[in-house]
């Protein structure tokens, strides 16, 4: 047994390793070690944390979320579950959503046990996690049909306990807060 989520797929042989790669379905993934990815969000260079967010947003929600989406036919809150559920069971951490509106646009995502803070320089000076930042800002462009942005109002490399994650549009931000401007690219 792998855990509950990836055991259905077993169970049901939507989990395969063919050609020396691991899909799920159809959808090919890799398992890897969580340090590889970690020198990327260690990098204090704002313009490359703000470039590596939204090529990951892009990608979630052009490629993943429409692949999982076609593939399992969810969508809204079924989507989140699936993808919230599917990223937790890979080893992401325990990702919990916390507030969901959908009229709004707008949620509120916790990650405990974050994987990449072990590898981070601690305390780091400010939130750091443009790749969780980008994966939930694609999730969710998808599952409100609305384009969103994701800030990160807490993170554990700076000593908070756990991971936070601010999801809505653009233009429903405080543009003028600096932990907005430090994350978000807005035109002047």
């Amino acid at each position: 047994m792998l855990n509950s989520f990836y055991d259905k797929f077993i169970f049901t042989n939507g989990l395969k390793f063919r050609h020396n790669n691991f899909f799920l379905i159809n959808l090919p993934f890799l398992i890897m070690p969580v340090e590889m990815l970690s020198v990327m969000l260690s990098s204090e260079d704002a313009q490359f944390q703000k470039k590596l967010y939204l090529l990951v947003k892009q990608s979630v929600k052009n490629n993943l979320v429409k692949d999982m989406s076609l593939e399992f036919g969810f969508k809204g809150d079924k989507l989140v579950n699936f993808l919230k559920d599917y990223f937790s069971s890979s080893g992401w951490g325990t990702i919990q959503v916390m507030d969901m509106n959908f009229s709004k646009s707008e949620a509120i995502v916790s990650v405990s046990d974050n994987p990449f803070v072990p590898f981070l320089a601690s305390p780091a000076k400010r939130p750091v996690d443009s790749l969780f930042r980008g994966i939930f800002a694609g999730i969710f462009s998808r599952a409100f049909e609305k384009e969103v942005e994701c800030i990160e109002t807490n993170c554990s490399a700076t000593g908070a306990k756990e991971c936070e994650f601010v999801l809505k549009p653009l233009n429903d931000f405080d543009l003028g807060s600096k932990q907005v401007r430090e994350q978000l690219e807005i035109e002047p």
